[in-house]
């Protein structure tokens, strides 16, 4: 599915009529075909004992085969680099340090708001290449008590270096944020 409003012959505008029934009945539309065509390669391994890292880069091209002219636009709303990558290093035996980086490239999105009964906006937004640092401290407490096991408290700050950025719908993310968790099974 993706958004035909650009085109839609029963979009609500001001100055027009839209049989009763049929508003917005073609903003979304079935395209087609699209081709999608990409790569997407991960590795991970170790570089010493105690330090492994994990790389995953991805690369996806939409292309529409269709006649919708939606579909041209649809080839440009997926941002077509993607990368995730990340260091382990164990500093002592229980404590692990982290590091995970992750990059996505500049991307399109269309978005819609209802702004009354069956009555929406449609805007596209244009969302620049960011990339993200995220940091923690994960200290095993203990690998069994009682019935509990593998207690691990984790300290954490993501977005380490504050980058402004949106998600797929044009939203600000959260600024640098500082956390703790702490996590167990039974």
């Amino acid at each position: 599915m993706t958004s035909n409003w650009n085109y839609a012959e029963y979009f609500p505008r001001t100055a027009d009529y839209v049989p009763p029934g049929l508003e917005c009945s073609d903003v979304l539309i079935n395209l087609e075909e699209m081709r999608r065509q990409g790569v997407e390669v991960e590795i991970d391994g170790r570089i010493l004992d105690n330090l492994s890292f994990y790389a995953n880069y991805a690369y996806t091209d939409l292309k529409s085969m269709g006649g919708e002219p939606a579909g041209k636009e649809a080839e440009d709303e997926r941002a077509r680099h993607r990368v995730n990558a990340g260091l382990r290093y164990n500093l002592f035996q229980n404590t692990l340090l982290i590091l995970n980086y992750k990059y996505q490239d500049e991307q399109l999105s269309q978005v819609s708001e209802e702004v009354a009964d069956n009555e929406y906006d449609w805007y596209t937004i244009e969302m620049d290449a960011y990339h993200v640092f995220d940091f923690a401290i994960e200290q095993t407490l203990f690998n069994k008590y009682g019935f509990v096991e593998d207690a691990v408290l984790k300290l954490y700050i993501n977005n380490l270096f504050d980058e402004e950025y949106e998600n797929s719908r044009g939203y600000p993310m959260t600024d640098r944020t500082y956390g703790a968790a702490l996590s167990f099974r039974f």
